[in-house]
């Protein structure tokens, strides 16, 4: 198994945070007012005149942010408002949405984040989906209902690090097929040379040799459980996910098969000796989980003080099969354990006032190994 040491990132709506993990060493049970977050990089969107819900990706030492949308600053108080109908691009903070591609060192020693645009993409993108694949990064539009420039095509582009090059790609069947700004994005994930997207209840399917769109049956049967959940790094057949009282559950599934298997992992109990005590609320359902190694995971839960700061909980662990007996019911109640659950390490943050009541939102999240 891989040691994961490293920073693990995450991003709001108006903030971008790297922490070193195995510095998170605070017991939640002791503490009632939760502690500012020993950040090792931050980035306010809004001071730095960068845009925000924006879709990032980690390639070598480099950390690409694409797309997003400007922040204006004219004083209204909801900065997330409906911007204007075109788009624009401008330096300034005005609204509209972005193609601009940025790009920051994140070996730097500097404490923010120095992002400066490379290139753009062909079409506008706000919380696009951003897939890392062979070295290049695959760009995938995020609709949204309010924004119809969301919708202009190309809706899916590729970007090359190493030749700084952007191309168009086919256009998925889920955004043709729909009138502007009503297809909705679920999951999308890599498999054996495959990007698997979930839209509108539907599994398609991207061969990159191939450049071909497409409807999958592959985990079709499992299409619930992968929607709402993660894979678990080292496996592909383990999807987790947090139920809004904070309890995990772990699906054991089939690519071929519809019988899932769903086990709650109760070791997490212990992970979260003492939290739902405090004086706060965590939104599980808006929880990030982060890939940091084989069998290795990061969770991120968003939440709120009653002085309406911005909380984080955060706590690594380790997810491990359990042997199962040879000969099961194939349809038994008492379906053993396949799942154990050990927590590395933990803490509970204050990131100060949010800005509206869209700041509790995970946007982004990802690890890089070896940069701590």
């Amino acid at each position: 198994m891989s040691k994961g040491r490293g920073v693990l990132y995450f991003a709001t709506t108006f903030r971008l945070v790297g922490i070193d993990p195995e510095k998170m060493r605070i017991r939640v049970k002791e503490r009632t007012m939760p502690p500012p977050l020993p950040a090792r990089k931050f980035l306010d969107y809004l001071d730095a005149g960068l845009p925000h819900c924006a879709g990032y990706a980690v390639h070598g030492s480099k950390l690409y942010m694409i797309g997003g949308n400007w922040i204006r600053k004219d004083g209204l108080d909801d900065p997330l408002r409906v911007p204007s109908n075109r788009v624009v691009d401008f330096p300034d903070g005005e609204a509209g949405i972005t193609s601009n591609v940025y790009v920051a060192d994140i070996t730097s020693n500097s404490m923010e984040f120095e992002f400066s645009p490379i290139c753009k993409m062909h079409g506008p993108k706000i919380k696009p989906m951003v897939l890392e694949v062979e070295g290049k990064l695959y760009v995938l539009s995020n609709l949204f209902g309010y924004l119809p420039e969301s919708y202009d095509s190309p809706t899916f582009e590729v970007y090359d690090p190493k030749t700084n090059t952007v191309e168009a790609l086919p256009d998925p069947p889920f955004y043709k097929a729909k009138a502007k700004g009503k297809a909705m994005i679920n999951k999308w994930f890599v498999v054996g040379g495959k990007i698997y997207v979930i839209a509108d209840d539907l599994f398609y399917s991207y061969k990159m040799n191939t450049r071909q769109w497409g409807i999958s049956v592959t985990y079709v049967g499992a299409i619930e459980s992968i929607t709402w959940g993660f894979f678990v790094p080292g496996y592909d057949d383990v999807v987790i996910k947090f139920r809004e009282d904070g309890s995990l559950l772990a699906s054991l599934i089939s690519p071929s098969s519809t019988r899932i298997r769903i086990q709650q992992v109760l070791e997490l109990e212990d992970a979260l000796d003492g939290i739902r005590e405090d004086e706060m609320y965590l939104e599980w359902g808006n929880a990030a989980f982060v890939e940091m190694g084989e069998f290795k995971v990061g969770a991120i839960v968003p939440g709120s003080d009653m002085a309406d700061n911005l909380i984080v909980f955060i706590f690594t662990f380790v997810l491990s099969k359990v042997r199962l007996p040879r000969k099961i019911p194939p349809y038994s109640k008492n379906w053993p354990k396949f799942l154990s659950l050990n927590c590395l390490n933990k803490g509970i943050y204050n990131l100060g006032p949010m800005r509206s009541f869209h700041e509790d939102v995970i946007v982004d999240a990802f690890f890089v190994e070896g940069s701590s």
